[in-house]
């Protein structure tokens, strides 16, 4: 496994896996950077001499297809979370570098030793509509998958405070912002909802909210901050509600998966990932992205009707059950596998 160090590379080795630190900087737009990564994956394939390569994530993927060209002829598995910062922004050097990575990826992926994973069929389509094709070689996951034990069905919380939960990276596409303005609504129409942010500060990003503008907000009483938590199903043991209000795609968001197999009611936006799980009505509340007005009313909602949020709750149980377990996606990786192995014989 080649990956960039986020402290826990002993959890990984300990699985009896080869960890070779490599950063991809995923924010980096220098061009001799970039050059640098493509030679030394290309170095890292010939080394290994691998029967697949499996990438995660947008930007490791376009580096890799570019890489490909230098490597010898492997088996790629290209495995898209989300389409990242290469994918949604709006930024205009982005704008001018999105076509040649489009063009690379497709390069990959038109090959009948190449399949393509994603995490909902709207990302599928953003490829397509860019120029990358795959015919049939490209399986939908259910996200990264629940362990439904380590996320048990929760009781309803007793209590006279509603506190809802965002569990995600503090940066702008989350919506964290829009959050903060639904808040300051609520509280000026004085209904009580405790808000908490579960999360790190991701100072890399270009999105990144600062610590400041963070803590500015909690000392106005809006929400309360508490950085990163590794117990994160004790977040849903003390949370009545979920809400990730981004305001551009997800993949499969992993903090609502969470939320739903501990049958706790959902408030997401409209937008590509969020909206392939949630079914507005039945598992939560679907909301127009950056609209302050429209989530402070879903908060206000859901806070104000208990028996909603059993009802809602348990139909995510359900819906987790139903299709997005870590079995279902190890069973969808593995036929995936089974089928590029079979492209190639064939």
């Amino acid at each position: 496994m080649a990956t960039r160090s986020s402290g826990r590379i002993d959890e990984i080795e300990a699985l009896g896996v080869r960890v070779e630190e490599f950063d991809f900087r995923r924010s980096s737009l220098n061009p001799l950077h970039q050059v640098g990564t493509v030679r030394r994956i290309a170095q890292l394939i010939r080394k290994e001499a691998p029967d697949v390569v499996h990438v995660v994530a947008m930007q490791p993927m376009v580096l890799t297809a570019m890489a490909a060209r230098f490597a010898p002829r492997t088996r790629y598995v290209m495995h898209l979370t989300g389409l990242g910062f290469l994918g949604i922004s709006q930024v205009r050097a982005i704008r001018a570098i999105r076509p040649a990575a489009m063009a690379a990826l497709g390069g990959v992926l038109k090959r009948p030793d190449a399949w393509l994973l994603v995490e909902n069929p709207e990302d599928h389509g953003f490829l397509v509509e860019n120029g990358v094709e795959t015919d049939s070689r490209v399986t939908i996951l259910p996200g990264a998958g629940i362990d439904e034990a380590k996320f048990p069905a929760l009781p309803p919380r007793s209590t006279t405070t509603v506190k809802a939960a965002f569990v995600g990276r503090m940066i702008r596409s989350k919506g964290v912002e829009v959050l903060a303005q639904a808040s300051r609504l609520l509280r000026d129409r004085g209904v009580v909802v405790d808000i908490s942010l579960f999360g790190d500060a991701d100072a890399d990003n270009p999105e990144a909210i600062s610590e400041a503008q963070l803590k500015a907000w909690q000392q106005e009483g809006l929400l309360t901050w508490h950085g990163r938590v590794e117990d994160v199903a004790g977040i849903w043991r003390a949370s009545d509600i979920c809400v990730l209000p981004s305001t551009s795609r997800e993949g499969m968001p992993r903090a609502v998966l969470e939320a739903a197999s501990s049958r706790r009611p959902l408030i997401v936006t409209d937008v590509p990932g969020s909206r392939h799980f949630v079914r507005d009505g039945l598992e939560g509340l679907i909301v127009p992205p950056a609209n302050a007005e429209a989530l402070a009313e879903a908060l206000a909602r859901l806070a104000g009707d208990s028996e909603l949020r059993a009802r809602m709750g348990q139909a995510a149980r359900t819906r987790i059950l139903d299709g997005f377990t870590i079995d279902h996606v190890k069973r969808g990786i593995r036929d995936a596998y089974i089928g590029l192995v079979c492209q190639r014989v064939l």
